[in-house]
C-alpha cells in the first residue's frame, strides 16, 4: 500500500514536471509541485518504466511496429541514391548518344525498384498508425485498471489528504500525457533518429570530405 501511494505521487510530480516544461506557460515555480524545478532534464528512470510496462504488455506488437517505424524512415531517405543514379544513368546517355535502348536498362529498374519501395513504405506507415493506435488505446486502459487497482488498497488518509481533484487528474490529464508520449513523442523521436543516421550514411557514402 505504502509503495502504490509513492507511486502514485512520484507519478503525478514527473507528469507535472515534464507538462511544465513542455509549456511555457506553466513554467513557472508557483505552477510546480513542491520541491520540483522550474526546468527539469529528461527522466530517463520514468522513460524506461513507461517503455518496460509497453513491451510487457505487448510484446510481439511493439516491436513490430518499431520495424515498421525503422523502415519507413529509412525508405523516405533513399530515393536520393536513386535519383542521383537515374540522372547519372540520363547524363551518360545524353552525352555519349547512346540512344534509349542502352539507357533504359539502366534507368527502368531502378524506377521499379524506387516504386516498390515507395508502395512497401506505404503500406509501413499504415501499419504502424494502425498498429500504434491500437498499442496506445490498450495500454491506456491497461494502466488505467493497474492505477484503479492500487488505489482501492490505498489507506483513507491518503483520500483525506488529497483533494479529488489532484486524484481524477491522475486519470486524465495525467494519463493523457503519457498517451501523447506513447502515439506521438516516441514515435517521432524513432522516426527522427533513423532519418538522421540514414543521411549521414548516404552522405558519407556520396561524399566524405562534404560530409
Amino acid at each position: 500500500v505504502k509503495s502504490t501511494a509513492r507511486f502514485m505521487n512520484s507519478k503525478k510530480t514527473e507528469v507535472t514536471a515534464m507538462k511544465a516544461q513542455n509549456n511555457p506557460n506553466n513554467a513557472s515555480p508557483r505552477n510546480l509541485p513542491k520541491g520540483v524545478p522550474a526546468t527539469r532534464k529528461l527522466n530517463m528512470s520514468a522513460l524506461k518504466r513507461v517503455l518496460k510496462t509497453l513491451f510487457s504488455y505487448y510484446p510481439v506488437l511493439l516491436p513490430l511496429t518499431i520495424i515498421c517505424i525503422v523502415f519507413s524512415a529509412i525508405v523516405a531517405t533513399a530515393p536520393a541514391i536513386f535519383n542521383q543514379q537515374i540522372i547519372a544513368a540520363i547524363e551518360e546517355w545524353y552525352l555519349n548518344d547512346l540512344g534509349w535502348a542502352g539507357a533504359k536498362e539502366i534507368i527502368i529498374p531502378k524506377i521499379i525498384i524506387l516504386a516498390s519501395l515507395y508502395i512497401v513504405s506505404l503500406l509501413a506507415v499504415f501499419a504502424h498508425t494502425q498498429l500504434m493506435a491500437y498499442i496506445t488505446q490498450g495500454f491506456l486502459g491497461k494502466l488505467r485498471k493497474s492505477l484503479f487497482s492500487g488505489m482501492q488498497n490505498l489507506p483513507i488518509k491518503y483520500f483525506d489528504t488529497h483533494s479529488h481533484g489532484d486524484i481524477m487528474s491522475i486519470y486524465t490529464n495525467d494519463i493523457d500525457t503519457l498517451r501523447q508520449v506513447v502515439s506521438q513523442s516516441m514515435p517521432q523521436l524513432l522516426n527522427s533518429s533513423i532519418t538522421i543516421v540514414t543521411v549521414l550514411f548516404f552522405m558519407i557514402q556520396l561524399s566524405i570530405p562534404l560530409t
